[in-house]
């Protein structure tokens, strides 16, 4: 969505934000590879943000586990036009198809296209993997040397030649120039501000269809009145998990709770402060 409707004029992400979004997600596959976990179906859609604009991988219902002992594992799983040659060809692989996925993906941030198939263009799956294992990835001249360059190692199509996981770490793919300004200490500390924060009240979808699947309450309607209401308290920052988290550890009963005679605690009984003695969850 971010990629291609938020400015509809220009779609897609300057390089410093697919940098840092590219970062992220290397920290991501990282710590999956570490794990033995093949992710097998990253993409622009499986990417989310979360509130303060940090990258969240997605939907792993795809990944596959490495057995002790066992390096590689053989299986066709992924999404046409992301997944490695060698796994196309039904030949065994190993981490390496997740960096050939990140390479299409980062093309796909900064393009707004994908590297074998166009946003929309009508063309069977059989042809999307002739492309992959046969054809050139045609870059435009706004690329940059460095982000051509890491594209290129990333979607190589001999896994062996690939940029990715080895000997236990993506340490080859952080020190590649285009990551030359990161400092990966920080990011992976969280210590590094997001270039774009998602306003809180603002729903980055076109369609209701689009965030259904992660609604936790649904066949509500809003009214007008309904929403001018909820803008006066909204901040955004009282997630749902968080209220009930509120409600199962006796919080909010202990802060909603009546004295004698139904009077309200005092304000420094149980250690509670609070000039009201009530707490309302939103």
């Amino acid at each position: 969505y971010h990629i291609y409707n938020v400015n509809e004029k220009n779609p897609g992400f300057d390089e410093f934000r697919a940098c840092f979004y590219s970062a992220q997600i290397i920290c991501g596959l990282e710590h999956l590879h570490q794990n033995r976990i093949i992710y097998r179906d990253l993409k622009p859609e499986n990417v989310l943000l979360d509130d303060d604009g940090h990258v969240r991988i997605s939907d792993l219902g795809l990944a596959t586990v490495l057995k002790e002992g066992c390096n590689q594992t053989k299986g066709y799983a992924g999404t046409p036009g992301f997944m490695a040659p060698e796994m196309l060809k039904g030949e065994s692989y190993d981490f390496s198809v997740d960096y050939f996925t990140l390479g299409v993906t980062l093309y796909e941030m900064i393009t707004a296209k994908g590297a074998f198939r166009m946003r929309g263009e009508k063309v069977d799956n059989n042809e999307v993997s002739r492309r992959i294992l046969n054809d050139p990835v045609q870059y435009p001249q706004t690329f940059s040397e460095h982000c051509k360059t890491l594209c290129e190692a990333l979607m190589a199509k001999d896994a062996a030649q690939r940029l990715g996981f080895k000997d236990g770490s993506c340490s080859e793919v952080k020190s590649h120039p285009f990551f030359k300004n990161l400092n990966w200490g920080r990011l992976e500390a969280g210590l590094v501000d997001a270039p774009f924060v998602p306003n809180p009240n603002i729903v980055y979808a076109k369609d209701i269809g689009d965030v259904g699947a992660f609604s936790t309450i649904k066949g509500i309607v809003f009214t007008n009145s309904d929403q001018e209401f909820y803008q006066e308290f909204a901040s955004g920052k009282m997630p749902i998990p968080w209220q009930e988290e509120m409600i199962e550890t006796g919080v909010f009963d202990e802060l909603n709770s009546s004295g004698d005679k139904g009077s309200m605690p005092s304000d420094n009984e149980d250690g509670v402060q609070s000039k009201s003695g009530t707490c309302v969850l939103l």
